[in-house]
């Protein structure tokens, strides 16, 4: 059994934690961030506007039910009995990088408490350029650029195309 391969029954738990769980409550805290920051959105006072906030907070929502099925399957899953687990047949488990995910969600996390502070533009590009990194797209040239096109064109959709206002930054009022 080389270091990819697990036996029946045993989950890989490094630090002696179950990542899944810990994953789940991860992106859960990231929902609630997402759920109290968008109700500080500004609104537009028309009766047939439903604001900025609105698919935040759904998103936000559908996030939050998932991370709960997450953790609930993984702990009905915990539950069920040794022999039932032996049972089950062998299977090659690819080892996961848990510290990525870790880091992807806690700067997600930063990136999302840091906008109203630094603004919608600034954020985003450091924040999409640091995630190419972390998945494993290195190229000097290309995380940049990437990233401000993509933050360009993200900003063109919501702010003109739909008018919904992004975060300046207080540092740049």
């Amino acid at each position: 059994m080389n270091s990819s391969e697990t036996s029946a029954g045993t989950s890989l738990k490094p630090f002696g934690w179950n990542m899944e769980i810990v994953i789940g409550v991860l992106v859960s805290l990231l929902a609630i961030a997402s759920l109290f920051f968008s109700y500080k959105f500004p609104s537009t006072g028309l009766a047939t506007d439903i604001g900025a906030a609105r698919f935040p907070q759904i998103y936000a929502a559908a996030l939050l039910v998932l991370c709960a099925l997450l953790i609930s399957r993984h702990l009905i899953k915990s539950k069920q009995p040794p022999a039932q687990e032996a049972e089950m047949p062998a299977v090659q488990e690819e080892v996961r990088s848990y510290g990525r995910a870790f880091v992807g969600i806690t700067s997600s996390i930063l990136a999302l408490a840091a906008m109203p502070y630094l603004g919608y533009g600034v954020v985003t590009v450091c924040y999409l350029s640091f995630l190419m990194g972390l998945m494993g797209m290195r190229h000097k040239l290309w995380n940049p650029l990437l990233a401000v096109l993509i933050t360009a064109t993200l900003y063109a959709t919501f702010s003109v195309g739909l008018n919904v206002p992004l975060p300046l930054g207080s540092l740049f009022e």
